[in-house]
């Protein structure tokens, strides 16, 4: 009798876990808004994206949310596309361009009027009061001088769940990109 049971109860586990609907996995692409025409770049400044370095808890697929002071959440449903290094650089070069009207050299132009742009992004997630948070550090480097720059900003969400984070963090970044081209002019 208590086999019975037993595996009765086994076999209503195993049916109602088998009808649950799996929770829908989202991919979310780093891309710019920005306008990117196609032909002959009219404008190339001597200023050209140099390092992107980024956390290692934000290096990794799965968007990541701050619970509590020190601790993190990672998304195992809301993932990048592809890994944030990669996608960081393709937008910051893209933004970066658009806010300095001016396109950043794929390669140093081999000047000492060159500046590189090196950036490390320390903190990109969402945080338990419903923000996006944003800390990154760059420097612009020439021949002559290395000047060091700090951006911290966090923006409210405007709405609920990981399209809005992922919204909010674009924002973030299109911000810390003006940063650095008003630092460019």
């Amino acid at each position: 009798m208590r086999t019975t049971l037993l595996l009765i109860a086994v076999a209503s586990v195993l049916v109602s876990a088998c009808s649950t609907t799996p929770q829908a996995r989202s991919t979310y692409l780093l891309r710019s808004s920005s306008h990117v025409g196609t032909g002959e770049l009219a404008k190339v400044g001597d200023a050209y994206l140099g390092t992107v370095q980024v956390a290692s808890y934000i290096d990794q697929p799965g968007l990541v949310l701050e619970v509590a002071p020190g601790m993190i959440h990672t998304a195992k449903q809301h993932h990048w596309a592809e890994p944030l290094r990669v996608s960081l650089r393709e937008f910051l070069n893209v933004e970066i361009s658009a806010a300095n009207e001016e396109a950043l050299a794929t390669i140093p132009s081999g000047g000492a009027a060159a500046d590189r742009i090196d950036v490390r992004i320390s903190q990109l997630h969402g945080d338990a009061q419903g923000h996006a948070v944003l800390v990154a550090s760059w420097s612009l480097s020439s021949a002559k001088q290395r000047d060091e720059y700090q951006f911290a900003e966090t923006v409210a969400l405007d709405g609920v769940g990981y399209d809005a984070l992922v919204t909010a963090e674009k924002q973030l970044l299109v911000q810390l990109s003006k940063a650095i081209a008003h630092e460019l002019k």
